[in-house]
């Protein structure tokens, strides 16, 4: 009878003992992206490594497509259930801030992590106060075929020369990848209006956005451009409005297009799908007469005000941003590295980063106005519009300038 006793109370303080410790576990949720050349694997050991060094910390680590990034944590917030920390594009920090949702996460780095990052990167300080902490930041690359031309184009005039040589349909090789399904970004078109010394809006003296300016000179230009290679000159792969970026990517890597233009992580996707082709990078292009300009992308980590676990997220960002898994994360993802500590690594001194650095005097990134998802997807039907022939590309830039103007009340 003792010994059933005992037997009991040790049962006992063992399923006690066992319920205090989870009961005292705080729990700290991040909404994670999705990168492309991110397996999940990172995240699952990355959140298992964490626990194990913070055993006091559950983690949980929500993994979301980019694609559906944006409004699943909009959804969260207005459910009233926001995420502890969340990676997001840069672009979406005045939506966030107009919300009075987020803090200034600088207020929880620890001295260590702040002065590790690269003071040129930090695109999520407004009004000198830091609330988006970088994640990743990178310019964009043509990839194209060196075995099948002999240099890179500098100009898309020469792109258009080279494509018209090398397209191929009838063996379902495709010169130009264009993406025209709408998505969470509008990189292609970016590209291009870049290219052409363009931009989304004028910017005013005091450093505002004045009108949309997609229906300028450069803007109808550059997007009469994209519909001549897709409807003219037909050099793009077909059905060009049932392609996003990815599924371009694949075709790419599959080595049915010429040319595509990406970031640095489809250099990873290529070697970790061990591409049987040669290929090679280069600055995107840009038109005759106008200045070489990328797509610089930028995206952060935001701490919520709603939070009661500040402190534990403060742990997992400095865990996250220690040299170890950092280093994987940036090899994955295939951006140059934040962290000044590892911007003399070996594996960062290869031609696709190179070029991804040498580019980043002259890009230019996405507008940092509240209503930029808004505008993003105008823009976006206007130019499924024009794909589809249902707009001529003035028209359609017309139609998207005013539409912008009208919502931001200008």
């Amino acid at each position: 009878m003792k010994r059933r006793l005992l037997l009991v109370s040790v049962i006992l303080v063992l399923v006690l003992g066992l319920s205090v410790s989870a009961l005292a576990q705080k729990k700290v949720s991040v909404l994670w992206m999705e990168y492309d050349g991110l397996t999940p694997d990172y995240a699952l050991n990355l959140e298992k490594a964490f626990e194990e060094a913070h055993p006091e910390i559950d983690l949980n680590i929500i993994s979301t497509p980019w694609d559906e990034g944006h409004d699943r944590l909009i959804t969260f917030i207005a459910g009233g259930q926001p995420p502890d920390l969340a990676v997001i594009g840069t672009r979406w920090l005045l939506e966030l801030l107009d919300m009075d949702v987020v803090e200034p996460i600088e207020d929880w780095l620890s001295e260590d992590l702040i002065n590790n990052i690269d003071p040129a990167l930090m695109e999520g300080k407004i009004g000198g106060v830091l609330y988006g902490l970088p994640v990743a930041a990178g310019t964009r690359l043509l990839y194209y075929r060196s075995d099948l031309v002999d240099k890179a184009p500098e100009t898309y005039e020469e792109m258009l020369e080279m494509a018209l040589k090398i397209h191929n349909p009838d063996q379902k090789f495709h010169a130009v990848g264009m993406s025209g399904q709408k998505y969470v970004e509008l990189t292609e078109h970016a590209y291009y209006l870049f290219g052409n010394d363009g931009y989304y809006f004028e910017m005013l003296p005091d450093g505002t956005y004045g009108k949309c300016t997609v229906n300028d000179e450069a803007g109808i230009g550059a997007m009469t451009f994209m519909n001549d290679l897709v409807n003219t000159h037909k050099v793009t792969q077909p059905g060009v409005t049932a392609y996003r970026r990815d599924e371009l990517q694949d075709l790419f890597i599959a080595g049915n297009l010429g040319f595509f233009m990406s970031g640095g992580f489809t250099a990873t996707m290529l070697e970790q799908r061990g591409a049987t082709f040669e290929w090679d990078v280069a600055p995107i292009p840009h038109f005759e007469g106008k200045p070489q300009s990328s797509l610089i992308v930028t995206d952060s980590i935001v701490l919520f005000k709603d939070s009661k676990v500040k402190e534990e997220a403060s742990k997992f960002l400095d865990f996250f941003y220690s040299d170890p898994w950092r280093l994987e994360f940036d090899k994955l993802i295939g951006f140059p590295p934040v962290t000044k500590s590892l911007a003399d690594d070996p594996h960062f001194q290869t031609p696709v980063y190179q070029v991804l650095i040498e580019q980043i005097p002259g890009s230019k990134g996405w507008p940092l106005i509240a209503e930029w998802p808004e505008c993003n997807d105008i823009i976006w039907d206007n130019i499924v519009a024009a794909f589809l022939e249902q707009k001529t590309p003035e028209q359609a830039m017309n139609d998207a300038a005013q539409e912008i103007d009208s919502i931001r009340g200008m």
